[in-house]
């Protein structure tokens, strides 16, 4: 979360939530978050870039253009299922720098805590999930970059995947109940997302194809009192290609880039994801 030093846009700018990849936030899905690929244990290495140089207003128009924020990071999710049942834990570090503010934050980010349970259905894999964003991140009221937003989230969502080989459909859509930071008497806008994703088999455990991701924010709060037109909102476009020809490692790239923004950053951000099935 940015920003208490670039004044008229230390409330907006405060609304940064950290780019961590995992099943519960608004950054692009997995290919097969739902599919069900037996029980047991599972190690999901997710590396992240993200950069911006824009801010947008609440009318969608540059604020800000030479802000030379970026991030690099890496989620630890750790996912354990049985049964119907996925327990999840992501355990995200990463390094945000912002050369406009000339500060930098770097080391463990919120933690995310999950769990959920897949519906006894055979048309498609359905999984309702909640979890709980842990302010576990570095988080400093006087400083213009934090690593952590220092508030909790309650996140509930649905994920679903279909295979009609050659194609495969994956969508979740989520909300995001976003509580007061203690520090800084800020509440982020609550949050509601959705996502999709199709794709087409290239040859045997080889997929490509596009990808959308969109979220919108209530206007954010602080000293309890609401901020006219803080809201964010932000669609994303852009691609994954996934490689599941191993038995126990699957892989997928990604690259997506904001095309609409409001009251949030305008960028590009690219993924990897690394999953070890054991």
């Amino acid at each position: 979360m940015l920003m208490r030093k670039m004044s008229p846009l230390c409330i907006p700018l405060a609304c940064l939530v950290c780019f961590s990849l995992g099943p519960a936030t608004a950054n692009a899905i997995n290919l097969g978050a739902a599919y069900r690929s037996g029980p047991g244990y599972k190690l999901k290495l997710y590396s992240l870039y993200y950069g911006a140089e824009t801010h947008t207003n609440k009318d969608g128009k540059p604020d800000v253009n030479d802000l030379g924020l970026r991030k690099y990071g890496v989620s630890i999710g750790n996912s354990y299922q049985t049964g119907n049942f996925q327990f999840d834990v992501i355990i995200p570090v990463s390094k945000i720098e912002v050369n406009k503010l000339k500060d930098q934050d770097a080391g463990l980010g919120d933690i995310l805590v999950a769990a959920g349970w897949f519906l006894p259905v055979e048309w498609a894999n359905i999984l309702p999930a909640v979890g709980v964003k842990i302010p576990t991140g570095s988080f400093d009221k006087d400083k213009s970059v934090n690593n952590g937003d220092g508030q909790t989230d309650l996140v509930m969502g649905v994920y679903l995947f279909k295979l009609m080989q050659p194609l495969s459909f994956d969508a979740v859509v989520k909300y995001n109940v976003r509580f007061r930071n203690p520090d800084s008497d800020f509440t982020p806008g609550n949050e509601f997302s959705a996502e999709g994703l199709v794709t087409l088999r290239l040859v045997e455990g080889v997929r490509i194809g596009p990808a959308v991701n969109f979220v919108i924010g209530e206007d954010n709060k602080k000293g309890g009192k609401t901020l006219p037109d803080s809201g964010l909102m932000r669609l994303s476009a852009g691609g994954e290609v996934y490689f599941g020809r191993l038995d126990r490692v699957k892989i997928s790239l990604a690259a997506y880039r904001d095309v609409l923004t409001r009251n949030t950053f305008e960028g590009i951000m690219v993924l990897s994801r690394i999953i070890f099935v054991f």
